[in-house]
């Protein structure tokens, strides 16, 4: 049992005062008794008359007696934790008109068919992680009132067809971590006040039969990630008009029929994370319009039709990381339009479109890291005035002219933005600096399509009258290695880069005093030669 949860219970209980003598090995506060002395070998006779609640934890008795608790008929609570109990015998729980809540968690014990019998007034029972394989098929009857049966945490490979027919007043079902390999139909009929139902971590890879959830039109929260499930059936969630959270995380669905969500009209939040999904058919969530979150992280997404996303205009969180996506439409974001928190990292994209987010002015967060980008199209954040944590590392950023809009406009909001530092991976002579650092004359693109530079002046510079009319304004020369840069326009060369190093083999050039260094650098626009002298200076007088 979790330390947090003794504590729990004992701060509640030093709250009272004791009333009257209480049982060796226990400690009572008003109603209330906590037992917790692994030398209490049986359930204590002397317990007070006007007791209502009762905790047993990590005593040492391994069976109830009939009429326990028979001098406890005020009784509403009795919960037993982490006890080495085996069995309750007949008449166990005798007397006990007002139980209202039973648990008995992490112990091993088998049950009979007449256990619980006479519990009339029980509203939730707890029996997890007590190693249970079978439930006998008339375990619940008489349990007409109860509203919450907890069973996680067993060893249960099948359940009885009628083990859930008395339970017609229960809201909340939990069949988590055991071993259920199938629901048998009809299973669930009885239980058309459910409101929520986990399955999680069990082994329903194949074993939801179609209407099975037929019945469960008050369902609110259904749970059924972690089962290995490999395809849902087209009318599996059909009658589910009321279901707001769906979980079905971490199973290998690989597609999804067109109509499964259809009847979903109540969703607002659904988790396809960890499957086998190669495509998103469009329309799939066209008739969920008040969804809020969808995570589709961790699947096999190439691409994304531009209609996946129609009509969520609700949603606030999307998150498609960990796929592989490479290219998204243009308008696929378009319907979006209270989108907070985009996530788009660790996939295979190289290039987006310049309009991608122009709908989504109440992004907050968007996340780009690990892709393939080497650059992004001016006034791709154009719209997004709320945007303050931008995550762009992880990408092969080439930084040059195209890239110039993007170092300014993360200097501009530097102070309102949280955003992961991002790298230059080229070209050569900017390799590892830091993007918004640079400043624009560092930032020049290497020409393509420039006219040739006359041969007569090639290797004497570039200046006026050597390019057409129609030239651009600007080209830039760079030897092999790129550790010299020359950025010239069509009056002047104004800027020049020259990196050099002391120490020899990390490509970069070394040069001593009193020495000279010419290079030759080339472009589109030609060839000019650059040459750099080192040498002291004459002292002063």
């Amino acid at each position: 049992m979790p330390a947090g949860t003794w504590l729990c219970w004992a701060s509640l209980l030093l709250l009272a005062e004791p009333s009257q003598p209480c049982p060796k090995g226990c400690d009572c506060f008003a109603h209330e008794v906590f037992c917790s002395d692994e030398r209490l070998t049986a359930i204590p006779l002397d317990i007070p008359p006007d007791t209502t609640d009762i905790v047993f934890v990590e005593t040492s008795f391994t069976e109830v007696e009939p009429g326990a608790f028979s001098g406890s008929p005020n009784l509403t609570k009795l919960i037993f934790l982490s006890t080495p109990l085996q069995s309750f015998r007949p008449g166990a729980f005798a007397g006990l008109r007002q139980l209202r809540d039973l648990e008995v968690t992490g112990s091993t014990f088998n049950l009979s068919g007449d256990t619980f019998a006479n519990l009339t007034s029980l509203v939730q029972l707890t029996l997890s992680f007590d190693e249970l394989d079978t439930l006998p098929e008339g375990l619940f009857l008489g349990l007409d009132i109860l509203e919450s049966l907890q069973l996680q945490g067993n060893q249960l490979q099948t359940l009885p067809l009628g083990i859930f027919r008395p339970l017609r007043s229960l809201r909340s079902l939990n069949l988590e971590q055991n071993r259920l390999a199938r629901l048998p139909a009809g299973l669930l009929d009885p239980l058309s006040g459910l409101r929520f139902l986990k399955l999680s971590d069990n082994k329903l890879s194949q074993g939801l039969p179609q209407g099975v959830f037929a019945t469960l039109g008050s369902l609110e929260e259904l749970f059924l990630d972690n089962n290995g499930l490999r395809e849902l059936s087209p009318e599996l969630l059909s009658g589910l008009f009321r279901l707001e959270r769906l979980w079905l995380q971490h199973n290998a669905i690989s597609h999804l029929p067109p109509s499964v969500f259809s009847d979903l009209g109540s969703l607002t939040a659904l988790s396809l994370q960890g499957n086998a999904l190669r495509t998103l058919p469009a329309g799939l969530f066209a008739h969920s319009p008040h969804l809020l979150s969808l995570s589709l992280s961790h699947n096999q997404l190439v691409t994304v039709e531009e209609g996946a996303f129609t009509n969520l205009s609700s949603l606030t969180f999307l998150t498609l990381s960990h796929n592989a996506i490479v290219q998204l439409p243009a308008g696929v974001f378009r319907d979006l339009r209270k989108l907070v928190k985009l996530y788009l990292g660790s996939n295979n994209l190289t290039a987006l479109p310049v309009s991608l987010l122009h709908n989504l002015s109440n992004l907050e967060l968007l996340s780009l890291s690990r892709n393939q980008l080497s650059t992004l199209p001016k006034g791709l954040l154009r719209a997004n005035y709320n945007l303050f944590n931008l995550a762009l590392h992880g990408n092969p950023w080439q930084c040059d002219c195209h890239l110039a809009w993007l170092s300014s406009w993360l200097r501009i909001w530097s102070d309102q933005l949280l955003h992961t530092r991002t790298y230059c991976a080229g070209p050569a002579h900017l390799r590892g600096h830091v993007v918004p650092t640079l400043k624009e004359e560092d930032l020049v693109c290497p020409a393509s399509g420039y006219p040739r530079l006359d041969p007569r002046v090639a290797g004497r510079g570039w200046g006026p009258g050597v390019q057409d009319k129609g030239a651009p304004s600007r080209c830039t020369y760079r030897n092999a290695e790129g550790s010299v840069v020359l950025a010239c326009d069509e009056t002047h060369c104004r800027w020049l880069n020259v990196q050099l190093s002391p120490r020899q083999g990390e490509g970069f050039l070394a040069m001593t005093y009193n020495s000279s260094q010419g290079w030759d650098l080339r472009s589109s626009c030609g060839s000019v030669r650059v040459t750099v002298s080192i040498g002291n200076l004459a002292a002063e007088p």
